[in-house]
């Protein structure tokens, strides 16, 4: 808020991880590239990312509105969406043996260390497999990315940006 009036976020960025092998692990993976096809604002930019890693400080530190988009193990119906903030999760974070083993909130708290952390939403899916091999998402799961597709529009138009983006169909 700047001289009582709201600004939009300067840059965005969505993010989405998970791995594309382990078949719901990369639901993330899979809305990023359902988004490639809105016409997202020039400030909104896309990334698939995989893993989170400690690599994308940079890009944190760029961003001024984060969307993060994964599948999340809450013990929830398949299929189940959750929007929640950093803050709503445990800062309490596990002792860790590598880098490979760095959670987002890791890297959020690395990137305050290191630099501004930017506001943060993400968006979360239950799950139904994410031992299996396969590059296709299971039914329940690809059944709710045009929902979450919605809600990160919403994200985006409640903030002043993509006020004539469509919701999906």
């Amino acid at each position: 808020m700047r001289g009582g009036v709201n600004t939009p976020p300067r840059n965005v960025l969505i993010m989405g991880v998970g791995n594309l092998l382990l078949t719901d692990d990369g639901f993330g993976v899979h809305v990023i590239n359902a988004l490639r096809d809105k016409p997202l604002p020039p400030n909104v930019t896309l990334i698939e990312a995989g893993i989170v890693s400690h690599q994308l400080i940079p890009e944190f530190h760029e961003a001024d509105l984060l969307i993060f988009i994964d599948a999340v193990e809450a013990g929830d119906t398949p299929g189940s969406i959750f929007r929640f903030k950093p803050e709503d999760i445990s800062s309490m974070s596990q002792l860790k043996t590598s880098l490979h083993e760095m959670s987002l909130m890791d890297v959020l708290q690395m990137t305050e260390l290191t630099g501004k952390r930017p506001e943060t939403v993400i968006f979360a899916v239950q799950p139904k497999d994410v031992k299996s091999c396969s590059l296709e998402l299971n039914d329940e799961i690809k059944a709710v990315i045009p929902k979450v597709i919605d809600l990160i529009l919403e994200e985006l138009r409640k903030r002043g940006l993509a006020s004539d983006l469509k919701s999906s169909e």
